[in-house]
């Protein structure tokens, strides 16, 4: 839910969810009057309940703290990504190859996805504790070409928010030099006054902008389209955004994989979510490898994926 949940898009989308939890329960003279689940799973089509509880169950997917609410994204992304775990992957290979433009196909699919604690260096051990504060991607699809190389494509899922995750160490008790916040052109000028490259009671320096260094020989090259003339770029909506790209390059880099993609697959009447992704996109130069789809560009794939499950997949997303 978050910080973006009072969106008039999000309560218009809650109130129509209320009321089909309200009919499919008690009639259709009924209206609900909580937004939430009395059990997380129930947020799912039954054909991916049972993959989905067996996930939570043994750790490999912490559930977010409102996985049970009626507008809960993760639980979007569970609807729209767990049939290709246990459904046939052709039909979601097929869009993959047309939408990325290099033939695919899927040899695996994460929920909350951070790959390994060296990646970012945003934890204090190769597996995150109760205490460390880590980026995960929704959903990361294992990928492998036609010439065999192994690609990775972290995905973005968002159903009611307007907008996403901004950066926390702006506003930090433990930030001491607040200026690089407060100047983008400063920021770029010198990185490693950010507070992000050493929050407080971190172990070790994170690795965002050494990675983008890396990729591109520096901040400035890694994103020529943004602007300068405000507060650090990363401060808001880009935060998000930054961090997944940031996981995409390290893959790379680390050897984990030698091609990557990153995308918001989004509602597709939500009408705020799309501005921010849009314009990250547009400022990096590795925009052409960030991609944007509404939901339902997946449908087809999903219903190939389970082409027996019924009822259809459609009102679960």
């Amino acid at each position: 839910m978050g910080k973006h949940y009072q969106s008039p898009f999000a309560r218009d989308l809650l109130g129509r969810m209320m009321g089909l939890r309200a009919r499919a329960e008690h009639g259709d003279s009924a209206h609900s009057t909580t937004p939430l689940w009395p059990s997380w799973d129930l947020n799912l089509h039954p054909a991916i309940q049972g993959e989905a509880r067996g996930l939570v169950e043994t750790g490999d997917l912490p559930l977010h703290d409102y996985a049970h609410a009626l507008n809960s994204s993760q639980s979007f992304a569970m609807n729209l990504f767990v049939p290709f775990r246990i459904g046939r992957t052709e039909p979601l290979d097929e869009f993959l190859s047309a939408a990325l433009g290099r033939s695919v196909r899927v040899e695996g699919v994460d929920l909350e996805y951070y790959g390994s604690g060296d990646l970012l260096a945003e934890m204090s051990g190769a597996v995150p504790t109760d205490d460390d504060k880590y980026t995960a991607a929704d959903v990361a699809l294992h990928l492998r070409d036609d010439d065999g190389e192994v690609g990775l494509l972290l995905v973005e899922v968002k159903l009611s928010e307007s907008g996403f995750t901004t950066c926390g160490g702006v506003n930090s008790r433990g930030n001491r030099d607040q200026a690089p916040c407060r100047s983008a052109n400063l920021f770029f000028d010198a990185p490693d006054r950010c507070y992000l490259r050493r929050p407080y009671h971190a172990v070790r320096d994170r690795r965002y902008w050494a990675i983008f260094e890396g990729a591109h020989g520096s901040l400035r090259g890694a994103f020529p389209g943004a602007p300068l003339d405000g507060e650090c770029v990363f401060a808001g909506d880009w935060q998000q955004p930054m961090r997944n790209h940031a996981l995409c390059l390290a893959a790379v880099q680390s050897g984990r994989a030698s091609f990557w993609s990153l995308a918001l697959v989004h509602h597709d009447h939500n009408p705020d979510v799309v501005s921010g992704w849009d314009t990250y996109a547009a400022a990096t130069a590795d925009g052409i490898q960030i991609h944007r789809w509404p939901a339902s560009h997946l449908l087809e794939a999903i219903h190939g994926a389970l082409p027996e499950a019924e009822p259809p997949l459609g009102p679960w997303l």
